[in-house]
Parts: structure tokens; C-alpha cells; sequence
């Protein structure tokens, strides 16, 4: 069985950081391959600004093999709003130089990102929202797809604390 329609999920968390150190923690790969396991490898391909790139993905593959690994190739653009807040707006592209290889299952991310705002009570800590909707590709069973996201989504966020806080212990 074949998804063909993406299906939207949020996930969200309260870390102990500033936005300003949190979202580029996030998305950079001279932090993000340091502590996401969740990624085989990560890395910007084409830099079009200050603010926006062109970033390549490939995840691992999971259930000894079952799900095989995927890749995606996504447009991220980091924009900052009034108030400390800074959100990551990506969308998967088609692009010449990286394309779909046999060793991935290609995927596409929808419109997705991350929104992450100082705590009023508390500004040394932030609540991360993290909206994805993927189209995985490949034979996948909805029940799988439906085990795997949400469990995705809070890995995300625990191991982006546990790096956050592990980069804080190493300065």
C-alpha cells in the first residue's frame, strides 16, 4: 500500500535555550549531524542567502532493514519575528544536482518547519513547535508511517535538548 496523500503532525516541546541558539542548533550541519540520530548525513548544498538554503537529508534505515533509508532534498528559509521568535519554513524541491539515487527511497516534505518563542514566565527557555507532513514514498503500510512520525517527532526534540545541552557542558 502506497501513501499518496501527506498527513499532517505537530509535536511540540519546552527547551532551555534562547530561539536565536535553538533554531540554528536545528538546521545548521555543523550542529545538526552532531546530534540528530535520527539522519545518516546532512548537509547544505547550495547556500542562496543569508537566511535560505538548499539542505539534503538522508535518514537511516529502520526495522532491521524493513524501512529502507530516504532522502530528501528541501528548501529551509529561517525568519525572525518580533518578540525573540524565529521559525525554519521548508518545502522539498526538485534540484539538478542532487538527484534521487538507488540506494533511498526519495521523499518530499510538504510545507513544514519549526516556530520557536521565548517562554513569557521564563526567557531562558523556548517552546518548539515542530510541524511536519511528509510523503515518505516507497511501499510503506499506514500503520508504520503512523508509528514512525510521531515517535520521529519526539526524538527530534529530546535529542535537540540532550545536544543543546551537551554543547552548553562542552563550553
Amino acid at each position: 500500500m502506497q501513501i499518496l496523500a501527506s498527513i499532517r503532525y505537530r509535536g511540540e516541546g519546552i527547551i532551555k535555550e534562547v530561539p536565536s541558539k535553538i533554531i540554528p542548533f536545528m538546521y545548521l550541519p555543523e550542529y545538526r549531524n552532531k546530534w540528530d540520530k535520527a539522519l545518516q548525513s546532512y548537509k547544505l548544498l547550495e547556500k542562496i542567502d543569508q537566511d535560505t538554503g538548499i539542505y539534503h537529508s538522508v535518514t537511516h534505515s529502520y526495522g532491521m532493514g524493513l524501512i529502507s533509508s530516504r532522502d530528501f532534498v528541501d528548501l529551509v528559509h529561517v525568519k525572525p519575528y518580533p518578540g525573540g521568535i524565529l521559525t525554519t519554513n521548508s518545502v522539498s524541491v526538485e534540484y539538478s544536482r542532487c538527484p534521487p539515487t538507488p540506494s533511498c527511497v526519495r521523499g518530499y516534505n510538504n510545507p513544514c518547519g519549526y516556530v520557536c518563542s521565548p517562554l513569557p514566565e521564563n526567557p531562558e527557555h523556548s517552546k518548539l513547535v515542530v510541524f511536519i507532513q511528509p510523503e515518505l514514498g516507497g511501499m510503506l503500510p499506514y500503520s508504520v508511517v503512523e508509528t514512525a512520525i510521531p515517535t520521529t517527532l519526539i526524538n527530534l526534540i529530546t535529542e535537540t535538548r540532550a545536544g543543546l545541552k551537551g554543547l552548553k557542558d562542552h563550553n
